[in-house]
């Protein structure tokens, strides 16, 4: 199951990867990102279950890979942000036309990176792994060890849970890290997730989307400062500041909701199904 899973995002991979090789556009290089962590979060997965040095260079590779898409990422999420804000901010009229060209430079970038992204030498390491995770499945119970690497990855989000404070926001994004993986990793293995409810990743989603609006606020807080270097005009900051005060203000609204969305220790029933029983102490839980 977990070789065909392998298999299965790495076609998608590809085929993300090819369609951005003939049209570098803003959906397709978000498509073939959301691809890219999503073969990310199942090599986890298999290192996790079957560490191996093959694994581990997959990982390296797409993580590099993915990591050549951030500043074009952060470009195109400020752009929309600053785009809307124009009639009420006139005064960011310098910093929208900055940002266009920016993305545009990044776009001229982006086309040869996506060319140098050679698929021969990863495939060939993504059928080497698969082989192995054949050979490895047939002495392994699957279903326990792979709740079993959930458990830990959602024990990392509760104790960067429990470690958010509202003045460090890098905290409430560290805690965004292992609730990424978390979905991806349930993405990647649905099956083998008991009962997993329909709405289950979209809820997981909502929480993380949460989290990223304020990451977003804070990439754009920093380069609104870098680029009015004599500082950034009153009203555009106070703006944003207030904007980004009532994101942090519907998150810890909402903060609790991580207790519903895995179970907090591997004896416990997962979170829908203690509820359909009658029994969900993470309700009301801060």
């Amino acid at each position: 199951m977990l070789s065909g899973a392998l298999d299965e995002l790495w076609c998608k991979y590809r085929k993300r990867l090819n369609t951005c090789r003939q049209d570098v556009s803003e959906d397709n290089v978000h498509e073939l990102r959301i691809s890219t962590r999503r073969l990310l979060a199942l090599i986890e997965l298999l290192r996790t279950l079957h560490p191996q040095a093959t694994l581990g260079k997959l990982r390296k590779t797409l993580k590099h890979q993915l990591d050549g898409f951030d500043e074009l990422r952060d470009t195109q999420v400020m752009l929309l942000e600053i785009a809307n804000g124009m009639l009420a901010l006139p005064d960011l009229a310098p910093f929208l036309s900055y940002l266009q060209q920016r993305e545009q430079q990044l776009f001229q970038e982006t086309g040869p990176h996506i060319a140098s992204l050679r698929q021969g030498r990863l495939r060939r390491k993504i059928q080497k792994a698969g082989r192995r995770i054949k050979t490895h499945s047939s002495k392994t119970d699957l279903n326990t060890a792979v709740l079993n690497a959930i458990d830990k990855v959602y024990a990392t989000a509760l104790q960067r849970y429990l470690a958010i404070t509202v003045d460090d926001l890098a905290s409430i994004h560290h805690l965004r890290i292992p609730l990424k993986k978390l979905r991806y990793l349930l993405a990647s293995v649905p099956a083998m997730v008991p009962d997993l409810p329909e709405n289950h990743l979209r809820n997981l989603q909502d929480y993380l989307t949460r989290m990223g609006d304020i990451q977003n606020s804070a990439v754009l807080l920093r380069a609104l400062e870098l680029f009015f270097v004599d500082g950034v005009p009153e009203e555009i900051q106070q703006y944003y500041r207030k904007q980004q005060r009532a994101l942090i203000d519907e998150f810890i609204e909402h903060r609790g909701e991580i207790f519903g969305l895995w179970r907090s220790t591997p004896d416990q029933a997962l979170p829908w199904q203690a509820e359909h029983s009658g029994s969900a102490p993470w309700r009301n839980r801060p």
